[in-house]
Formats: C-alpha cells, sequence, structure tokens
C-alpha cells in the first residue's frame, strides 16, 4: 500500500511539473486574434491534461505554433463538459482565429462550436468528432484497437499456448464512443488469435495513476491473470507499475500492452519490464505539430482534408530503440 501511495504521489508530481507550463488565455490586442508580434492566437482546450500525452501534445503545439506565427494558448477542462464549454465562449469572446478541441462531450459543444464558426474561427477537433468543425484529426478506433489486441493475443499464444484457457484483464474507457470502438477492437483480436483467452476483469483508465490501481485491483481479485490490455498510455504507464507493485516479478511470462507509443511506454519495453508492444498512432508530439499544421493551412486559406487519420504502427522489443530515437532520442 505504500509502494502504491509513492506512486500515486510521483504521478502527480510528474503531471504538476508538466502542466507547470500551461497558461491561460491572454486578452489579445485590438487587432482581434492578433498577439503582439503580429502572432495569430490559437485556444486550445482538452478534456482532461493528466493524460500525459495530451500534456505533451499541447506543450509542443505551443512550441512548434511559434515557428509558425501562431501565439497558442490552452487550457484544462478536467473532464467537464460545462466548462469547456465556458472556454470555449471565452476564446470567441477574445477573438481567437481558430480553437482546437478534444472534447469531454462532443454533444454538448454543438451550439457553443456553431456560433465559434459564425464568428469566422475555425475549429479543429482532435479524437472525439465534433458535430461543427472545419477539420479533425482522429484515431480509427477500431483498427487501432485491433492492433493492439492482435499483438497481446500473438503473445499470449506465443507463451501459454491456443488450448489451456488463460486470463487477461482489459483497461477501457466506456465514456467516449470512439474508445468503446477501440476497447471492442481488442476484444475482437483476442477473440479471433487467441480464443482460449478468458476476460475476466475491465475497469476505466485514463491517466496513470488509474493504471496503477486497476493493475493491482486486477491481479488481487485474479491472482492468474498473465496479460493486461490497455486502450492508452495512461493506463499502460500505470499498469506497467501495478503490476511490478502487485507482486509479479517474472516480466517474461506477463504482458502488458498499450497505445499511444509515450516514451515511458517506450522505456518501459526496451527495459525488458511488464509492457511488451503499444501502439503508435504518431505521438503526442507529432500530433502538436499535426494539429498546428492543419491550423495554419485553414487560416491560410488552403484546402485542407475535413477528417483525418493518425497512422497506426505496433512498437515492441523488435524496434522500441530505433523508434524512441527518431522521436525522443536528443529530446
Amino acid at each position: 500500500m505504500k509502494k502504491r501511495f509513492g506512486l500515486a504521489a510521483a504521478a502527480a508530481a510528474v503531471i504538476a511539473l508538466m502542466l507547470s507550463g500551461c497558461t491561460t488565455v491572454p486578452d489579445t490586442t485590438a487587432g482581434g486574434g492578433t498577439a503582439k508580434g503580429g502572432e495569430k492566437t490559437v485556444g486550445v482546450t482538452f478534456s482532461d491534461l493528466s493524460n500525459p500525452v495530451w500534456s505533451e501534445l499541447v506543450q509542443e503545439a505551443q512550441t512548434y505554433g511559434k515557428t509558425k506565427g501562431l501565439d497558442v494558448n490552452y487550457v484544462d477542462a478536467h473532464n467537464d463538459a460545462a466548462t469547456q464549454v465556458t472556454q470555449i465562449e471565452n476564446f470567441i469572446q477574445q477573438g481567437v482565429k481558430a480553437i482546437i478541441i478534444c472534447a469531454v462531450d462532443a454533444n454538448a459543444l454543438k451550439d457553443v462550436t456553431a456560433k465559434a464558426q459564425k464568428a469566422g474561427i475555425k475549429v479543429i477537433g482532435y479524437t472525439q468528432v465534433l458535430t461543427n468543425y472545419d477539420s479533425q484529426y482522429l484515431v480509427d478506433a477500431k483498427k487501432t484497437g485491433y492492433a493492439n489486441g492482435e499483438a497481446a493475443a500473438k503473445w499470449l499464444t506465443k507463451n501459454y499456448g491456443s488450448t489451456a484457457p488463460v486470463e487477461w484483464a482489459l483497461m477501457d474507457l466506456p465514456r467516449f464512443p470512439e474508445i468503446i470502438d477501440r476497447a471492442n477492437g481488442i476484444k475482437e483480436a483476442v477473440a479471433k488469435f487467441a480464443p482460449n483467452a478468458k476476460l475476466v476483469a475491465t475497469a476505466p483508465a485514463l491517466t496513470s495513476e488509474d493504471g496503477v490501481s486497476n493493475a493491482e485491483n486486477f491481479l488481487q481479485a485474479h491472482p492468474n491473470i498473465k496479460m493486461i490490455a490497455t486502450i492508452g498510455g495512461g493506463g499502460a504507464v500505470g499498469g506497467n507499475e501495478g503490476v511490478k507493485s502487485a507482486g509479479v516479478t517474472d516480466f517474461k511470462k506477463f504482458g502488458l500492452f498499450g497505445i499511444d507509443a509515450t516514451q515511458q511506454e517506450i522505456q518501459n519495453i526496451m527495459n525488458g519490464d511488464p509492457e511488451k508492444s503499444t501502439i503508435s498512432l504518431g505521438g503526442g508530439k507529432a500530433h502538436g505539430r499535426t494539429l498546428i499544421d492543419i491550423t495554419r493551412d485553414l487560416l491560410d486559406g488552403k484546402k485542407v482534408e475535413k477528417d483525418q487519420y493518425m497512422p497506426i504502427k505496433v512498437i515492441d522489443a523488435s524496434n522500441a530503440k530505433a523508434y524512441y530515437d527518431e522521436v525522443f532520442g536528443g529530446k
């Protein structure tokens, strides 16, 4: 228990450090959405910046935006739809040129996003499908989950065969329709490639702290679990530590499978930890840059595809080092 509280405290400290650079939107100049130095102001609102991937994304968007003449300011909705509506209202009042949105509840944003577009503001969606938008950067949820489930199932079959029942658990996040599709993709792939696998526990996970407690609870209730699949990097990073704190010591015989390919996930794979693979969708930094490129093109009047999708790539021990060097090396 002490170890768990230590992990939670460490996670909180990391999150606090990551969010220390978070800024609120300042008043714009009389130019209406043009900051000092001629930069165009962009507002960003995310459902929950305790998610390490999203925290990385918004910070990269802010840094990269400066190179594209964009003054990027981001806020955290803390998973509250009403708060997010207010944040977007504030962006509209301040005359920003564009708003990037990772929605808490897309349905709650119908009116306010329509209002933003009517005011001439470009609306860019991320991960959650909006009703009113100029462009969106989305996950092909089903295919992403399926790729994760296939990797997990093939590992399970390699280590435990395809006949004797083997218990596994899933960290999902059923409040988002897209994540439900991702979880269903995982389950479908496991059923196809490891028909002997028996799903014995599920629990939602967004943050690393969720992942720690879920993994510990899974293994306390079902000590014979040999595999955990997760729908995101937060659950995977926390789950990796939760598996350890639950007393698992033979990491070769326990598999944890994630999605997002965060820096910590890749390090865990390279270290021979419980996490065996993750699905890269480009990564938080790459997403931040892509969203800024989309925003810049929209503001420049260029033709932009309305629905764009993230790439899907399995990262495991065979390519983790190369991926790490390419994406995180020297940074």
